[in-house]
């Protein structure tokens, strides 16, 4: 007697769900690699307002000193000293930007400062609603001396 043949099992999977999970990779990868970078870039906007906390510290010690604020900043990486003095220490080291490490902007006549840097994030609460004027460019936060306002 001969039997009907079997039909052959088809094991794997078809195209639409190749695809189907392809897709579901990608929407998991797009949403991860969104929050990751947007974590950089707040992680850079914290580095950025300590870098501005820490040289308005200085800057006080400065005036506290010389009843006057500096001119200008020492560059990035240099110690922030006394003119006169190079071992009245303000600042071990002048940061700088952590995505360009440029010198944040620093304006003053000697009786004011106005320390200013861009935040990458324009949704943190700390970015001013009206942008601050620096050096020809316009900035979104700042650090200013207690005698002005930004």
């Amino acid at each position: 007697m001969i039997l009907p043949a079997r039909p052959k099992k088809q094991s794997g999977f078809t195209l639409i769900e190749i695809l189907i999970v392809i897709a579901l990779i990608g929407i998991i990868g797009t949403a991860f690699l969104s929050n990751f970078f947007s974590s950089i870039a707040r992680g850079r906007d914290s580095r950025r307002k300590q870098d501005l906390r820490s040289i308005t510290q200085a800057l006080e010690l400065y005036y506290s000193d010389n009843q006057s604020y500096p001119d200008s900043l020492p560059a990035v990486g240099v110690k922030f000293t006394h003119p006169d003095n190079p071992d009245t220490l303000y600042l071990q080291e002048t940061p700088g930007d952590p995505q360009t490490d440029k010198i944040y902007c620093y304006e003053s006549d000697g009786s004011w400062y106005r320390l200013t840097a861009n935040l990458e994030n324009t949704s943190d609460p700390d970015v001013l609603t009206t942008a601050v004027w620096c050096g020809g460019i316009d900035y979104n936060y700042g650090i200013a001396s207690p005698n002005i306002t930004l």
